[in-house]
Order: structure tokens, then sequence, then C-alpha cells
């Protein structure tokens, strides 16, 4: 009996090993991809963190180039922090009616006001719906290319969400969890915000308001190493702490 416990431990313990030499990438993870992670990580909590205060101007710094030679600080304010980059160009900008305002009054007029007339503090709005407010978030996963190009931060999303009162005849309020995703692009060694997803489909789908540079397909098709936030309060350890894989 004890002889065919040693096999059996023996053969377990040799696909154990096998299986881990033969994981696909497993050798391609090293302590850059960490430490990179580590970085996206500090960045994502600063972006929320901008948001959650309505610090437009400081999330604006975070975004792509290329979106700031498209978007004016200004539009960016006027939308608050909603609105694609070729927003004139039939996507839409989020904004209630269907005139866009003129690029100039935008410049001139980038303060948001109240119905009666009056400038009001921006809000940031992470969704289009206004009775849902978000308090705090935790992270789920850092991705990162294997050309250490591009990264995907994954986050819950946490706060409350009321149901409009004018439809349910009452103050009903319940937590809210959502999923995020904020996709980063590294463009002259410094990493920012490329794609803003929009996850307010009930069904659970996703609207994409603007990709730049690249497109969808490019995103779905690239090789990802794969890190757990438990990993980010360890020392580099590419083999207990990242995983390879595909997205």
């Amino acid at each position: 009996m004890r002889g065919i416990s040693k096999i059996t431990g023996c053969l377990l313990s040799g696909i154990f090993l096998l299986s881990w030499v033969s994981a696909p990438g497993a050798s391609e993870v090293s302590d850059k991809f960490l430490n990179e992670a580590k970085t996206l990580a500090n960045l994502e909590d600063d972006f929320f963190k901008k948001r959650l205060n309505n610090d437009l101007k400081g999330a604006y710094s975070h975004q792509h180039p290329v979106y700031k030679e498209k978007i004016s600080i200004e539009e960016f304010l006027y939308f608050e922090g909603r609105v694609a980059s070729d927003y004139r160009g039939g996507t839409g900008a989020h904004i209630s009616g269907s005139m866009l305002p003129t690029l100039e009054h935008i410049k001139k007029n980038p303060s948001k006001r109240d119905v009666l007339g009056f400038p009001r503090p921006y809000h940031y709005k992470w969704y289009k719906n206004p009775f849902i407010t978000v308090q705090r978030y935790s992270l789920d996963r850092v991705s990162i290319s294997e050309d250490g190009q591009y990264a995907m931060v994954e986050i819950t999303l946490r706060g409350r969400e009321r149901l409009n009162p004018a439809l349910v005849r009452g103050d009903i309020v319940f937590d809210m969890t959502r999923p995020h995703i904020d996709y980063w692009e590294k463009v002259d060694g410094k990493w920012v915000i490329t794609v803003l997803v929009d996850r307010t489909s009930i069904s659970g789908g996703m609207k994409t308001l603007y990709l730049i540079p690249n497109n969808n397909d490019a995103w779905e098709k690239k090789e990802y190493v794969h890190i757990d936030p438990g990993s980010l309060l360890a020392e580099p350890d590419p083999v207990r702490h990242a995983l390879n894989g595909k997205h």
C-alpha cells in the first residue's frame, strides 16, 4: 500500500512539474512586468482619485497625447470627462438636446451651470445615469502586453445606486458594484489612457467611447501577462506571482 502511495505521489509531482515547465510563456515573465504593474496600480489609483474628486484637469493630464490634440481641456471640462475624440463627427457627446455648441462657445464658456444659470462645480461623469454614485474601488488585475506597450487595469467600482424616484415613486437606494477597465498605452516612456469603455448596458455589453490610436482588434489579438493584486504587495517573483496568457 505504501508503495502505491509513493508511486502516486511521484506521478502527481511529475505532472505538476511538467505542467509548470510547459506553461506557455512562464519563462517570459520577469521582474520588469511586476514593477510595471506596480507603476500602473499607482497611476490607476491617482487617476481614480482625480475622477472621484472631480479634478477634471488632473484627469485630463492622464489622457493620450493624440486625444489631447483632438479634444481641448475646455471641451473635456465642458463635457465633464465624457467626450469622444470625434464627437463632432457623429458619435455624440453625451449632452442633452440635439444641438452641439460651437467650439468657440465651449472655449469661452467651459464652466457648467445649474438650472438657474449659476456656475456650479464640475462633476466627473462615471455613467450617464445620474443616480449612480461611485465611492471607492478595488483592484482586480493588471494585464500588460508582452511588448510592454499596452496595459489593461481591471477594477471594481463600488458605491450607491438610486432608482429614479420619478419612476418608482419612492426612495430606493442600494449598493452598487460594477466592473470597469482602464486601458493604458506607453508613449515616450509614459503610461497614458488610450481607451475609454462605457459599461452601462443592462445586458452587460460594452460601449466604446473612443479608441486611440489602436482599434479593438489590436487589443484583442495581443498576448498579455496577467498580474494579480496580491502580487503587488510582494517582492518580485515571476514564478509565484504572475501568469502569462491571452486576454
